[in-house]
């Protein structure tokens, strides 16, 4: 089986259609769709040209081959994956249903992230082929969100290969897909998460363990990477900036401190809020600065809590 390139790749295990649930068959736009036609929880991938007709027995315009019923196959086995009534595949969604993951506009490849925004200026580790390894994919600059580089350098001077990935000293950056260490989130006697406490102290080389998701700000101050236990790091970049951690989602405050409650929308009446459950008030404990709750904890890290939700833990508050 010759090498799959990534264009295939992502449509085949990325770049997921409708899955059918019913015998009627829609109109589908051209490219490639997974479907699950008998409704037996596995679907196969097919391919529709520009009318909407499925192809059969043949080659695909790509270079893959569909057998008689239009089921893609390699070696003579047909690919499949197992379907679901959401719609999504198993490492992404199509562009038409908004959810995270890689989708063409028929232009060139772009990914969706998990907040509904298309990738731009980022870095995305992605394993696009079900390997159990994730390469590092760069999307360029635009304000609708960009296309992925190939065969080419990235504003930071990395070179990305035919496929988009990230080369260094010519072999190919990796790392595993699944993160090396997840343990569960615990909290320590203020309510402060102990991963992020943990976190927050280490380089990005002892973090990667966590599971790198998404890396942007490589030639600015501060070095931003997203990690798979819902974190997001803050790392000091070409000798300035400060280190702080916080969630990766804005809702989900809780997960870096168990008192969060996304109800206040005062600076003071979040002090007052800590001071009742124990904190210490005052510049050694909690108070009220601007439009942010200043937490300096027992640790000797600080933290910060906006009146519009936003919270982070930083690494030694005598540096603020």
């Amino acid at each position: 089986m010759r090498k799959q390139n990534l264009f295939k790749r992502a449509a085949v295990m990325a770049l997921a259609g409708t899955l059918v649930m019913g015998s009627a068959m829609p109109s589908f736009a051209a490219g490639w769709q997974w479907l699950d036609e008998n409704n037996d929880g596995i679907a196969e991938c097919y391919y529709f040209d520009d009318n909407g007709s499925k192809l059969t027995g043949t080659t695909t315009p790509d270079g893959y081959t569909v057998n008689a019923d239009g089921a893609w196959v390699e070696n003579g086995a047909v690919q499949t994956q197992a379907s679901s009534a959401s719609g999504a595949g198993s490492n992404g969604a199509s562009g038409q249903t908004g959810a995270a993951g890689w989708y063409h506009d028929g232009t060139g490849w772009r990914y969706r992230m998990s907040n509904g925004y298309d990738a731009s200026d980022l870095w995305v580790w992605s394993d696009l082929n079900n390997d159990g390894i994730s390469e590092l994919y760069y999307f360029q600059h635009s304000d609708r969100g960009g296309y992925l580089l190939t065969n080419g350098v990235s504003p930071e001077g990395y070179t990305v290969n035919a496929e988009g990935a990230r080369m260094v000293n010519g072999a190919v950056l990796t790392q595993p897909a699944a993160p090396a260490y997840a343990p569960a989130n615990t909290y320590n006697a203020q309510g402060v998460s102990n991963i992020a406490l943990e976190m927050v102290e280490n380089t990005r080389e002892q973090n990667a363990k966590f599971g790198e998701i998404e890396v942007s700000g490589e030639l600015t101050s501060q070095l931003r990477i997203v990690y798979a236990n819902g974190f997001s790091m803050r790392y000091p970049n070409r000798g300035s900036g400060s280190q702080a951690i916080n969630p990766t989602a804005s809702n989900n405050g809780k997960i870096l401190f168990q008192y969060y409650d996304s109800s206040f929308k005062s600076a003071d009446r979040i002090a007052d809020y800590l001071h009742s459950n124990g904190f210490k008030n005052g510049y050694y404990g909690v108070y009220a600065n601007g439009s942010s709750c200043r937490i300096n904890l027992d640790s000797g890290h600080p933290m910060g809590w906006s009146e519009d939700g936003y919270i982070w833990l930083g690494k030694d508050w005598r540096n603020y």
